[in-house]
């Protein structure tokens, strides 16, 4: 019985497989069932499963291929590839390059392998779920002993989908599921594959027999089934973080600040320091500090079109987890003046809880804080105007929270994407620059090869003509 598939198909197969767990985990026999939409490719593994089945008229008896034959096989191009099952061997036949191709591999003898039950119930989501699931297992942590924080906590008591490594947690609301209790389901990268997104704009969840069942697509461009093991194991509430609010200092993140600040967070000094911290200020305007505490120096990144209100408050917070809130698309978020309790931020149908650092600001001069303002009309570089520790923060508004630019001689100061272009355009030329040069050398050597070589031959004809 003969068969063609699309060696595209096994490529999506492979790419799928290698982000579910991790490939050395599965099986080393891929397993090809015939099934009423198609023939479904399946790969197992103890804690995951995964299906793909393509559209095509084989409805003979399963066969087996090498995990190591299907990745040989598997390509970005559409050609097709014919299997020849024949008993205990299957022939292949494709092309590489135009040149034909032939291959013999066995075909072991249990061929079959039963898939764990589809659940009854299933819910329908967007395929905007998988971007909830990435975005949660940024915040697990599987090394902890009393709670099960290394698996996101699918609530269906109250629609969200919860993870918390213990510093910080992240709760998505708006995602029922077809159950009451919590389902604990293992991190995978496969909920950030680009192959399930192109397939469907919908994916269905389930769960059943202790597995997670998700399933995208449809039968006439390739239908995806994985189950993944549910963890064993206890998830704390973390609800207890919003009862406690009252007389908060809130930020009100504008999306350009909060893309600005985002994007230069890893570059802030500090980040080599135990927690790597950064310094949110809600004093004399909003900012967010990194410190070299070696150089005793600093630099702030301003945000010229957030507001805050609320009393005055500079709370230290890891980096990363800030960067994680900016990500999450966090624009609310509220600071305890009074104790260090931890950072209750808000975004679209998202809370976000930060544990704050402990310690205090490092003392800086304010000669030596280097000043990055979010607004672009801004110079990129300037003292700061923190007032001294005698002096009372002014509270915040617009007009003291926008620095004055520094007068320029030749017109208005050119922003930080300008100079940055210019800086570009230097390297660029001075690369080329480099070329010609390099290019010139190389000539200069050529000519004076070509010299040489002909002064020897004229010095040889004139010791021929002596002869």
């Amino acid at each position: 019985m003969k068969i063609n598939l699309l060696r595209s198909d096994l490529f999506r197969f492979e790419r799928l497989v290698t982000k579910l767990v991790k490939p050395s985990e599965f099986s080393a026999t891929i397993y090809f069932v015939p099934s009423p939409d198609g023939l479904q490719i399946a790969a197992y593994c103890d804690t995951a499963i995964l299906t793909l089945t393509v559209p095509t008229d084989y409805a003979d008896t399963p066969f087996t291929l090498p995990w190591a034959t299907v990745k040989e096989l598997a390509s970005r191009k559409a050609n097709p590839v014919e299997l020849d099952v024949n008993g205990p061997l299957v022939g292949i036949a494709w092309s590489e390059s135009g040149v034909p191709q032939h291959r013999t591999v066995p075909n072991v003898g249990q061929t079959e392998k039963s898939l764990p039950p589809t659940p009854d119930k299933l819910a329908t989501h967007p395929i905007t779920l998988l971007d909830a699931l990435v975005a949660a297992g940024k915040c697990v942590d599987p090394d902890n002993a009393r709670y099960s924080l290394g698996a996101v906590c699918l609530r269906g008591a109250t629609a969200q989908i919860i993870s918390s490594d213990g510093r910080q947690a992240l709760l998505q609301d708006g995602f029922s599921f077809p159950w009451e209790n919590d389902v604990l389901c293992p991190v995978s990268k496969i909920f950030g594959s680009q192959e399930l997104r192109k397939i469907s704009e919908t994916v269905k969840i389930g769960a059943a027999d202790q597995w997670v069942f998700f399933q995208i697509g449809n039968s006439q461009i390739g239908d995806v089934m994985f189950w993944l093991k549910v963890v064993e194991g206890k998830f704390p509430r973390l609800d207890q973080f919003a009862r406690n609010i009252e007389g908060h200092s809130w930020l009100h993140l504008d999306p350009t600040d909060a893309a600005f600040v985002a994007e230069r967070l890893d570059s802030l000094p500090g980040k080599t320091d135990p927690e790597s911290p950064v310094y949110v200020r809600l004093d004399n305007g909003i900012a967010v500090r990194g410190h070299d505490t070696k150089q005793q120096t600093a630099t702030e990144l301003r945000l010229i079109k957030s507001r805050c209100e609320g009393s005055p408050v500079v709370t230290p917070v890891n980096r990363r987890f800030l960067k994680n809130a900016l990500g999450f698309g966090i624009s609310r978020i509220g600071f305890d003046p009074k104790e260090r309790t931890p950072l209750i931020g808000y975004g679209e149908q998202k809370m976000f809880v930060i544990m704050p650092l402990e310690g205090d600001e490092p003392p800086v001069e304010p000669e030596k804080i280097t000043v990055l303002a979010s607004d672009s009309n801004l110079p990129v570089s300037q003292k700061s105007d923190k007032p001294t520790p005698d002096e009372k923060p002014i509270p915040s508004t617009k007009a003291n929270r926008t620095p004055k630019p520094r007068p320029k001689a030749n017109g208005k100061p050119k922003s930080q994407p300008a100079l940055i272009d210019e800086a570009l355009k230097l390297r660029q030329n001075l690369r080329e620059t480099l070329g010609g040069v390099n290019d010139l050398i190389r000539s200069i050597k050529t000519q004076r090869r070509q010299d040489k070589l002909l002064r020897t031959t004229v010095a040889s004809l004139r010791k021929l003509q002596n002869v």
